[in-house]
């Protein structure tokens, strides 16, 4: 599969950013939305088909076969040797009549990085909406914009229910090379071990930290420290986080402007004129910070507050966590995700305890 950067036209993001978790509370949003999307929902579950089913078939196309036995292996790797949640996950498949599975809504406050949140059921707040049908997400963006927010809508291909259904494998997901069917199965499982409600921001962060390490370390184990598989995923790793990094730099700019004393009017003003610096940037500097051609050619002009949020939900503090690997659990990630769930379990801020010195 070609990888892309996350754009709000790309229908193939990011491995840390193409599970978005539409979650439970997006199918029972109370009035006429869980109606919709409860019944498409719904209507897919009744498609899916259970992997014996798939393989014993004759007549299945071997590229879901093959999807659907590379799917068993990394199940059973997060499973048994990660001690992730042993769900009904990934059992079954879906055949899709598209090449993405629902289109999601984020918006952000324009001059500062203020989420808009959606509150549902059960999950509490979460920083994003899932349509089946995009003509809904684009109607909830422009109901947005009209409130003079930043929006992004993007397609996602994947996304979990934390264990009230059983999430099923998609047919698009057999464009997936190892590695980046790997992080999506085990960051899907990781929700489904260690969710902690109101804490979007970690639940997010924890569930791509595991499923890139996760990831490595399926490669690693199946084709071994010194293949081709595990270095094309440490290049293509790099240049994802080269991206976010630039992102990362970007939105620091903004966030001191945000703070700043000037007014809304003046923000806004200083707001296009970093954004375009930036962009110009990146265009300057793209070819030599990157390998693959997709991150260089990336219409950075096009990116708001609401882009540069996502990245913020997912990438985060990515160093928070590995030194919480390496300093508390002694790069054990099994351990890692014990701990984890210890620490939602105890109802404290899991950030907070993580910044804390080791005993």
């Amino acid at each position: 599969m070609e990888r892309k950067p996350p754009s709000p036209e790309s229908r193939r993001l990011t491995a840390g950013l193409r599970r978005i978790l539409a979650a439970l509370g997006a199918l029972t949003l109370s009035s006429c939305y869980v109606t919709t999307q409860g019944i498409k929902y719904l209507s897919l579950r009744t498609r899916a088909v259970g992997i014996e089913k798939i393989l014993s078939d004759p007549e299945a196309p071997e590229k879901l076969k093959d999807l659907a036995r590379r799917a068993e292996r990394i199940r059973a790797f997060a499973v048994g040797e990660l001690g992730l949640r042993d769900t009904r996950n990934y059992r079954s498949l879906v055949r899709l009549d598209s090449d993405h599975l629902a289109t999601v809504v984020s918006a952000c406050d324009p001059v500062s990085f203020d989420r808009y949140l959606w509150n549902y059921p059960v999950v509490g707040p979460l920083p994003y909406k899932g349509f089946f049908n995009p003509r809904d997400a684009e109607r909830e963006a422009a109901r947005l914009r009209a409130k003079g927010l930043d929006t992004l809508v993007r397609p996602v291909d994947a996304f979990s229910t934390l264990g009230w259904f059983a999430d099923p494998l998609f047919s698009n997901f057999a464009r997936y090379d190892d590695g980046e069917l790997a992080d999506l199965i085990i960051h899907e499982l990781s929700h489904a071990t260690v969710f902690v409600k109101g804490r979007d921001q970690f639940n997010e962060e924890f569930a791509t930290f595991v499923g890139r390490r996760g990831a490595r370390l399926y490669i690693a184990r199946t084709y071994g420290p010194d293949s081709p598989e595990l270095s094309a995923l440490d290049e293509a790793r790099a240049d994802a986080e080269a991206f976010a990094d630039y992102l990362r730099e970007t939105a620091g700019l903004l966030e001191a402007l945000y703070s700043s004393e000037r007014s809304r009017e003046e923000k806004l003003e200083e707001k296009s004129r970093i954004l375009s610096a930036r962009a110009e940037e990146f265009r300057k500097t793209a070819a030599r910070r990157f390998r693959e051609e997709s991150y260089r050619t990336f219409p950075m002009d096009r990116i708001n507050n609401a882009y540069l949020d996502l990245y913020r939900l997912y990438e985060g503090e990515p160093e928070l966590y590995s030194e919480y690997l390496e300093g508390v659990c002694g790069g054990d990630l099994v351990r890692f995700i014990r701990e984890a769930e210890r620490i939602a379990k105890s109802g404290a801020d899991p950030k907070e305890v993580m910044r804390r010195p080791p005993p």
